[in-house]
């Protein structure tokens, strides 16, 4: 249905990696940083929350609870922001390569959607580590998360389809996209938790993948749940919907991108 066959998960694979030696390209440490970032970033938030601010969950009984509930949705939402912004800028990157090879262009925006799994492994090995430290370690309810890594690809993958088609056209979308991930950052319950809003940000939280993703997470590492089927089911379609339509899209006007490249 998607046509794509064998080998081109094998060159969706190069690319990965060359999207990767690329990002780090000419710095003394390499790809190193591609660890060392997140662990920096995700340090941070340990001090600051753990302990200067000593913030608390309510009902919980360590000031790292409340890290380690923050960085279950920051640290997915980190490879989030940086697989969608890689993938939405992954044909103009990649203009030399297109007018001068015969490959499938599309293989592009999933290569680069792709990156976001890196730093989500720092995150959620970093967050395993703190629930050890915590006195509170993984159950085997974490055996959910792989499906978890999976659907948060596919549904990067097939975001990042359209705006590495839109880009290519209207070039002003690489400055609006950091401008929209920061406000679904703060619109989605990632730094709060959703008992406290208004019932009003409940329903509509309901219907927000990015927080479908969140909760993903969270229910079988934090609180040692199965996660909600029906949420995972629902962005799956989502997923599916744009994925596969991206992709009719992509294809059709992808004729156009030596014109315009």
């Amino acid at each position: 249905m998607l046509g794509f066959h064998k080998r081109d998960a094998s060159l969706a694979y190069n690319f990965f990696i060359v999207n990767l030696r690329d990002k780090y390209l000419g710095s003394g440490l390499g790809m190193i940083w591609a660890i060392v970032n997140p662990i920096f970033m995700l340090g941070i938030f340990t001090f600051v929350f753990g302990f200067v601010y000593k913030s608390r969950l309510p009902g919980a009984d360590t000031t790292l609870a409340y890290v380690i509930w923050l960085i279950s949705g920051y640290g997915p939402w980190i490879a989030i922001s940086e697989a969608i912004t890689m993938a939405s800028t992954s044909i103009v990157s990649a203009s030399g390569l297109i007018k001068n090879l015969a490959f499938k262009s599309e293989i592009l925006p999933i290569s680069a959607a792709a990156t976001g799994v890196v730093p989500l492994t720092v995150s959620l090995v970093f967050l395993a580590i703190l629930m050890v430290v915590d006195g509170n370690p993984l159950t085997w309810h974490a055996a959910w998360i792989p499906l978890i890594i999976f659907l948060q690809f596919f549904f990067v993958a097939a975001i990042g389809m359209w705006l590495a088609a839109l880009t290519v056209f209207v070039r002003d979308i690489t400055f609006v996209i950091p401008n929209v991930l920061v406000m679904i950052l703060f619109g989605t319950p990632i730094f709060y938790p959703i008992d406290v809003m208004p019932q009003i940000v409940k329903t509509v939280s309901q219907y927000n993948p990015f927080f479908i993703l969140v909760e993903g997470y969270r229910q079988p590492l934090i609180h040692h749940q199965n996660p909600d089927l029906g949420g995972l089911l629902y962005l799956f379609a989502i997923a599916t919907i744009l994925l596969w339509s991206g992709l009719r899209a992509f294809r059709r006007v992808k004729g156009n991108f030596e014109a315009v490249l």
